[in-house]
């Protein structure tokens, strides 16, 4: 399994895909290799992944904050005992508290083994990830992709790597999240660092606007 451990090797992924991709070297060649934007591993990356589902970024990051004032140190422990009415104040929706319960129950009780997880292959930790109530391919994909730092993983249901694919390649509707795995394959062993640059380029063209 490869991974980014530094900057250095997103930066060389970057450039092989800019070596074949006319489009992703455009992106890269206009606004460099994109940041790592590693996340903590763990229960405490899950949680941050949970809350930042279906949300603006901004509306994450407030709750977020908001968590993380009632709960500095992260563990299952601490957030089963944390009182539902408080993360419902934080802004955490009914079902992601359902969801986030769920994972940390799954943690104490040896449903989800990290150190096994962080072990697997990529189709193997997908599978053992999703197999967890409110834990979709999205959310796998992005533990894999931002908390682990795996090379070859792309969050495909993601909207926004949609619609930066759609503007890039100056198509007429974007693709949807099997068209877009089937387009990636073009990018293996780095659909890692090309979703990165995808997201960059979404990122400025929305600044555009």
């Amino acid at each position: 399994m490869k991974k980014f451990k530094t900057q250095a090797d997103l930066d060389y992924a970057c450039r092989q895909l800019a070596a074949q991709d006319a489009q992703l070297a455009h992106v890269y060649e206009t606004y460099g290799a994109p940041p790592m934007r590693q996340q903590p591993t763990g229960f405490e990356g899950l949680v941050r992944i949970l809350i930042a589902q279906q949300v603006s970024t901004a509306a994450a990051s407030a709750i977020q904050k908001r968590v993380d004032d009632k709960l500095p140190t992260m563990t299952p422990e601490n957030w089963l005992a944390l009182d539902d009415d408080a993360l419902a104040a934080c802004g955490v929706s009914r079902p992601k508290r359902r969801y986030l319960a769920g994972l940390a129950t799954a943690v104490l009780e040896g449903q989800l083994q990290f150190a096994r997880l962080h072990r697997a292959d990529n189709a193997a930790a997908h599978e053992m990830l999703t197999a967890l109530l409110g834990i979709g391919p999205w959310t796998a994909d992005c533990y894999l992709l931002f908390n682990l730092l795996r090379a070859d993983c792309f969050p495909a249901g993601d909207l926004a790597l949609q619609e930066g694919y759609r503007m890039l390649y100056r198509k007429n509707t974007r693709p949807d999240a099997a068209q877009l795995t089937k387009l990636a394959e073009d990018w293996s062993p780095f659909r890692g660092a090309a979703a990165r640059l995808l997201w960059v380029y979404y990122g400025q063209q929305r600044q555009k606007v």
